[in-house]
């Protein structure tokens, strides 16, 4: 059982969860010298939880919608029939339960906004793939992973760690919700064909390959130009790891090679939120 919800969890993406809360509170020792270790813990968990329930409700889903039955990329657990759907999505409640336990805490916190910030990421967590408006169905999990993962996940964070937003905060929230971004990017580029087919129109089936793998070029290439602003170098030590996923991408469009794409992309969004983060305590 316990491989069986490591699967459904998806180990790789859980560090566009990760990387905001920690880019946030390096920001806040920056601007601030002060730090905020609890509800640095409380935002991890709420982030690590609500991203669990998304991809253990994505699971669920797309197996009852079909839409797994004939993958390029790891396999679910759901569509395979290793763990019942109604198991799936009971893993997905269990972690919104958790979510919301901690929700309360940042509601105490935060007040009004944090709460309509929360119980929308709450419902999205769903939302993304299931419910009378699928994202992911509609073209919109591009922007939804922005939103979630760069502006809520990043402004909300820092906003909890100091009750404060100065402007600068948005430019490091769209850094990492644009890295955040470009692993939805590279999973929809991969799965365009399979999606098609069954009736799930990603925005990489809405629009020519070459708009949306030079969209994904953008994604990846963006942030770096914010570096200038903030005066942090240290994330160049990414580069390298940019480079090759984009020469992937230049050079396979299709197929299981985009599952090296997509690790590699993970491991760049993490090395650049860890750089970034020492840039802001050095």
């Amino acid at each position: 059982m316990i491989k069986h919800i490591l699967a459904a969890s998806r180990p790789k993406t859980l560090v566009a969860a990760i990387i905001p809360p920690i880019v946030a509170h390096g920001l806040l020792i920056n601007l601030y010298d002060k730090t905020s270790y609890l509800y640095l813990s409380l935002c991890l968990g709420a982030s690590l939880l609500i991203q669990l329930a998304t991809n253990f409700y994505n699971d669920a889903v797309d197996a009852i919608k079909g839409a797994d039955t004939d993958r390029v990329g790891p396999r679910r657990v759901s569509s395979s029939g290793d763990v019942s759907i109604k198991t799936t999505m009971l893993w997905g409640h269990v972690s919104i339960a958790l979510a919301s336990i901690i929700g309360v805490f940042l509601f105490l916190r935060g007040g009004p906004v944090v709460l309509v910030l929360g119980v929308l990421s709450l419902y999205l967590s769903y939302g993304y793939t299931g419910g009378p408006l699928p994202l992911a169905y509609k073209g919109l999990g591009e922007l939804f992973v922005f939103l979630f993962f760069g502006l809520f996940a990043v402004c909300g964070s820092f906003y909890l760690y100091s009750l404060e937003l100065p402007p600068i905060v948005f430019l490091v929230a769209s850094q990492i919700g644009l890295l955040s971004t470009s692993l939805i990017m590279i999973n929809n580029l991969r799965d365009r064909k399979t999606d098609k087919v069954v009736g799930k129109r990603t925005m990489a089936t809405r629009v020519p390959v070459r708009v949306y793998v030079y969209s994904l070029y953008a994604s990846l290439i963006l942030p770096y130009l914010g570096l200038y602003i903030l005066k942090a170098w240290a994330p160049l030590l990414a580069l390298p790891l940019l480079m090759k996923v984009l020469n992937i991408i230049k050079n396979n469009k299709d197929g299981a090679i985009l599952n090296e794409a997509l690790k590699f992309a993970g491991i760049h969004l993490l090395v650049f939120g860890l750089a970034l983060f020492g840039s802001f305590i050095s």
